[in-house]
């Protein structure tokens, strides 16, 4: 599904009001019953029951009066808490405040702390009356930008209460107020909905951090034609079955030198592991051949650890990989088809000399991860050269040695972090550079202007080498013919789905190795869905 920002939904909603003269009445009606719609099949009918609903300023406080009066007209009796006058509310939101004047439905000013904790009460005493059905949180929609404070915060409070301690079900209209539509990031406090039902397109802040506090998400389709969404620059989306790049099949007549040939350096005393995680990615995610360069002191443990691969001892590398095997290094490359450096590479000096040398003169498009990506953020005057394609896949604390900030900045705005190669200065040449951002909700982008962002995985993945083991898939995918873009989104997908057919089984607990071994399975998983077009 594409995702908009919200200066995108914005303009969006103005071109079609505007200039496609849809009045916004018109798309706030659509969205008001479109949600009753989804509220209705995500618990029961409304008839006979109380709907509660809060209603903060503007618009998204319009759309939960639209809602009171769908409800009503199915049977049922809304209570609407308005935490602002509703007289102050203006244009499409105060026209359906006089509706519901007229109509005669019942609502109350909650506009100070005191009256919010009234409020509980009143809503208690309902549900001796009769069932409440369901709270509705339309409060802030996704204009919101600053954090929660005062009564407002206290209403948001009020309605995670009432969700925790007496299981009322929450929807929310757009986005659970309190949340950042674009970031994902709680200003101040944000409502946990059971369910959210968006409208127009989904935004980014619906699956930043995995999408946490959204609940079930649903979109509605208010009427905005798809041709706007090119010009307007919707180019985002969120990384699911349906948006996939379409996976290959192997031929009948395929064998291991047509299924791609992997470099990976990677590797040093202490680290080890690391280098057998990548390599168990790319095996396991249908490279054909596998070949390690390793430390010469090292090589018996590669050799006993990952008897499908090949491995190459460097004369030149006792303990670590070292610039003095260059040109073995070099000679390698020759023949294969994509390159893995970094994984427990170390920061030995003569390591660091071999992985600038290698970005900016060897030609096979590269997986750089860990260490590799802690060597380029401390030589910035080395990203902008490279020779070929890149996929930086950092983690938030080596994005943020990346780009010279925080883990919290990072944290705080994913998206625009993973996007820092678009602004990039000086490139010497039209390479792709992307960016795997790791984490809940991985984000994916490009200097080219793609981004989205991952809906596989689960918590349980938060483990060592889960990382080593991705950046394994993607070089596999790079050495099967999977141009860059398709194999970051690729692979960060299926490792997901990966950690999510064993979290079926342990919810935790479960290791890198095990993900690399249930790749397989994953990708036997995507072939079965129904076919598509890939997006690029």
């Amino acid at each position: 599904m594409k995702l908009a920002t919200t200066q995108q939904m914005r303009e969006l909603d103005r071109r079609t009001i505007e200039e496609l003269q849809v009045p916004g009445m018109v798309l706030m009606e659509i969205a008001g019953r479109g949600t009753v719609e989804y509220l209705e099949k995500a618990v029961e009918k409304v008839t006979g029951k109380h709907v509660v609903i809060f209603v903060g300023p503007g618009n998204n406080g319009g759309d939960g009066l639209v809602i009171a009066r769908t409800v009503f007209n199915r049977g049922a009796v809304p209570h609407i808490f308005f935490l602002v006058a509703p007289d102050e509310l203006t244009g499409d939101a105060g026209h359906n405040f006089s509706i519901i004047k007229h109509w005669g439905i019942h609502y109350t000013v909650v506009d100070t702390a005191d009256t919010v904790h009234a409020a509980q009460k009143t809503i208690l005493a309902l549900h001796n009356e009769k069932p409440i059905h369901s709270i509705v949180d339309a409060v802030f929609g996704t204009g919101l930008c600053r954090d929660v404070r005062g009564h407002f915060f206290d209403a948001l409070t009020l309605i995670n209460t009432l969700r925790q301690n007496y299981q009322f079900f929450v929807v929310s209209a757009d986005i659970p107020s309190g949340m950042h539509s674009d970031t994902g990031q709680i200003l101040g406090g944000a409502v946990r909905a059971d369910l959210t039902v968006t409208y127009g397109l989904p935004k980014p802040g619906h699956v930043h951090h995995g999408g946490e506090g959204i609940g079930q998400l649903k979109t509605v389709d208010i009427g905005i034609p798809p041709f706007l969404l090119d010009p307007v620059g919707v180019t985002g989306f969120a990384l699911d079955e349906t948006t996939l790049p379409q996976i290959r099949e192997k031929s009948t007549t395929g064998h291991k030198g047509s299924n791609g040939h992997l470099l990976v350096l990677a590797g040093s005393t202490g680290k080890t592991g690391a280098a057998i995680l990548s390599a168990r990615g790319s095996l396991h995610s249908g490279c054909g051949l596998v070949t390690l360069c390793v430390p010469q002191d090292l090589n018996q443990v590669f050799e006993t650890s990952l008897i499908e691969a090949m491995t190459v001892p460097l004369p030149g590398s006792n303990t670590a990989i070292s610039i003095k095997d260059y040109q073995q290094i070099t000679e390698l490359c020759q023949g294969k088809n994509a390159l893995v450096i970094g994984p427990g590479m170390g920061m030995e000096p003569e390591t660091v000399e071999l992985v600038l040398r290698l970005y900016k003169e060897c030609s096979l498009p590269q997986v750089l991860d860990a260490d590799a990506i802690t060597i380029l953020a401390d030589h910035p005057e080395c990203l902008a050269h490279p020779a070929g394609p890149r996929i930086f896949t950092p983690h938030p604390g080596e994005m943020a040695r990346l780009i010279n900030t925080t883990i919290p900045a990072i944290q705080l705005d994913r998206l625009h972090a993973a996007q820092w190669a678009e602004t990039m200065e000086d490139m010497e040449h039209d390479f792709p550079i992307i960016t795997v951002l790791k984490g809940a909700g991985t984000v994916i982008a490009s200097n080219q202007g793609q981004w989205c962002i991952n809906t596989s995985g689960n918590p349980g993945m938060g483990t060592g080498g889960m990382g080593d083991v991705l950046s394994g898939i993607i070089g596999s995918l790079l050495a099967q013919g999977y141009n860059p873009w398709e194999a970051a989104c690729i692979a960060v997908y299926i490792h997901g789905v990966s950690g999510d057919l064993l979290a079926k089984k342990q919810p935790y607990g479960f290791s890198a190795s095990q993900v690399a071994l249930a790749l397989p399975k994953a990708i036997g998983h995507i072939l079965h869905l129904p076919k598509k077009s890939s997006v690029h």
